[in-house]
């Protein structure tokens, strides 16, 4: 069954709409106090810290309803990957503790890092007597974890060309497919 080209078109149409929406802005923490910090602020000022009382599920669906895009009155659903806490060193940045890393993505589009600390959780304090155990304050006051976000997003130009260059690269791959389960048949 071939697709016409109304349809494709119509694909193509609305796949640039998406990929046109801006990028959305990096959203606030609720009951959250935000970091002041020289690594939160102008050192990396794409990137903003809070410190929170909220646990990992608190944050991150937070964090996915506020980090939204929304076309023609419809909010497009995001994911969520999951990556190793090792890996906050280069997707993040360097010499940041973490728990947990998860990532907020838009295919083709942009996507958001949570970095959270929660020492009290963290294996590597995992036996340990809990005055080992370092403890999370901001100006006196004890806190839960600390979460770090950092946005990521390409051009608009970017994704308007690599959107523009899969449709030919869908259409030579099933020419090619086609021509190769003719050769067998």
């Amino acid at each position: 069954m071939k697709l016409k080209l109304p349809i494709v078109l119509f694909i193509y149409l609305i796949g640039l709409s998406y990929l046109l929406l801006p990028t959305p802005e990096v959203p606030e923490l609720s009951q959250a106090e935000r970091s002041d910090e020289p690594g939160d602020t102008w050192q990396h000022p794409d990137q903003k810290g809070f410190y929170t009382n909220s646990d990992r599920e608190q944050v991150l669906n937070e964090m996915q309803s506020k980090f939204s895009l929304t076309l023609f009155g419809v909010k497009i659903p995001s994911y969520r990957l999951n990556y190793r806490p090792e890996e906050s060193y280069s997707l993040v940045r360097d010499q940041l503790s973490s728990y947990y890393l998860e990532e907020i993505v838009y295919p083709f589009h942009s996507s958001l890092f949570v970095n959270g600390w929660e020492p009290t959780h963290s294996p590597r304090y995992a036996g340990k007597d809990k005055k080992e155990i370092p403890q999370i304050s901001f100006r006196g006051v004890p806190f839960v974890s600390k979460v770090t976000l950092k946005p990521t997003s390409s051009s608009p130009w970017a994704r308007v060309l690599v959107w523009t260059l899969v449709f030919p690269s869908i259409y030579l791959l099933s020419k090619s497919v086609k021509k190769t389960i003719a050769s067998y048949a």
